[in-house]
């Protein structure tokens, strides 16, 4: 059985913490921007430090989460999280700022890498895959109400009462995790993990070339959830934009299985190119974008590119390493990926003066297009059917 009360509540408490993430990337930036009068490239690089922080606090437990125990480590990163959501209040200039989204990546980072693993623990082996699938649920609904709640509570509510809201689901998650049970089988007693920290044991050489384009696509997907809600803005279409990864998210939803059925008959090579060339195509009608209908048809464009790019690289990852790396696979995956999101705003941020929102989206698609050769030399050339 996959739908056990404990795959429930760490589905909630990755739900909860994944919306309050995906919110306040999209709220920070403009809270900088108005509070502080932060340039774009720093409001940027208030966004993407939660990610920076996300990624730090992936490394900091990493080799410690078997010897200290999912429940220790969970309850701590709630902790974590709970606190910098009320240090909002009490940031009273950009540094301090900066130091809380840094501190609250390293809460989320800590959550995520106890509820993505010990999840594995509470499904049954023969049905690993569609446990993870349904468990994935919970990460797509929050990119879908995340965004979407963020850019409408900015229109209706004073940004304390939106850190204080953000705050309330990790209080909600806490009392959660108290009642979780962890299951016996997920705290082994395996001296490999003491030496997890150890660089060999996160990244994989094997899937670093295809990493690398991930590293690329991330980055341009980080500079659209912390520029889209200031381009819309610009373009008096803030309310419309709301709706816009809603649409993502829906759109990710519907595909997403389509795009697993190809990839398993044909192969990564069948998903990825239509979807860096739908990526492209997304970026540059956003960039022409006059009307709410331009802006949620790029919302879908979009949504099927990245979308299922990020799922079918990820996969496609796994496919190269055999299975007794498939851990550090995947770590090398979402290492590149967390770096992309987080590092992209402040990088692009730069040349926002310079160039304008509008034009940010056209340097936006020649990154994405850029990415296809790229895929090629890393991994397209390499993998036919059914090889990844």
């Amino acid at each position: 059985m996959i739908f056990t009360r404990s795959f429930i509540l760490v589905a909630l408490i990755n739900f909860m913490v994944m919306l309050a993430y995906y919110l306040l990337f999209i709220v920070s930036g403009p809270y900088a921007h108005e509070s502080f009068c932060a340039s774009p490239s720093a409001a940027g690089l208030v966004a993407g430090l939660m990610l920076v922080g996300c990624l730090a606090g992936r490394f900091m437990i990493g080799g410690i989460l078997h010897t200290v125990g999912f429940r220790k480590i969970l309850l701590v990163g709630i902790v974590i999280y709970t606190v910098s959501m009320l240090l909002y209040h009490v940031a009273d200039n950009l540094p301090a700022l900066m130091g809380v989204r840094f501190l609250s990546g390293v809460g989320v980072g800590c959550i995520g890498a106890v509820t993505t693993t010990l999840i594995a623990y509470l499904i049954p082996p023969s049905r690993i895959g569609q446990g993870i699938g349904y468990f994935s649920l919970s990460t797509i609904l929050a990119l879908a109400l995340g965004p979407f709640l963020g850019i409408l509570l900015m229109q209706y509510l004073p940004y304390h009462l939106i850190f204080l809201l953000c705050s309330g689901f990790g209080m909600i998650s806490f009392f959660t995790a108290i009642t979780l049970k962890i299951p016996p089988n997920a705290t082994p007693d395996n001296p490999h993990h003491a030496s997890a920290s150890h660089l060999r044991n996160y990244l994989d050489c094997e899937v670093i070339p295809l990493a690398l384009v991930v590293l690329l696509v991330a980055t341009c997907y980080g500079a659209l959830q912390a520029f889209l809600s200031f381009y819309a803005r610009e373009l008096d279409l803030a309310h419309s934009a709301s709706f816009f990864f809603l649409i993502y998210a829906v759109v990710i939803f519907a595909s997403r299985p389509v795009a697993g059925k190809i990839f398993d008959h044909k192969g990564a090579n069948h998903i990825i190119y239509p979807a860096l060339i739908l990526t492209v195509c997304g970026f540059i009608l956003l960039a022409l974008t006059r009307t709410t209908p331009m802006l949620l048809l790029s919302g879908i464009l979009l949504g099927v590119g990245i979308g299922n790019f990020q799922s079918t690289a990820q996969a496609a990852s796994l496919k190269r390493v055999p299975k007794a790396r498939m851990g550090q696979a995947t770590s090398t995956f979402f290492i590149f990926l967390d770096l992309g999101i987080g590092i992209g705003p402040y990088l692009l941020g730069v040349v926002i003066p310079h160039m304008g929102y509008r034009n940010l989206f056209f340097l936006l698609a020649v990154i994405s297009a850029v990415s296809l050769p790229a895929y090629y030399a890393a991994h397209g050339k390499k993998h036919g059917k059914n090889q990844g």
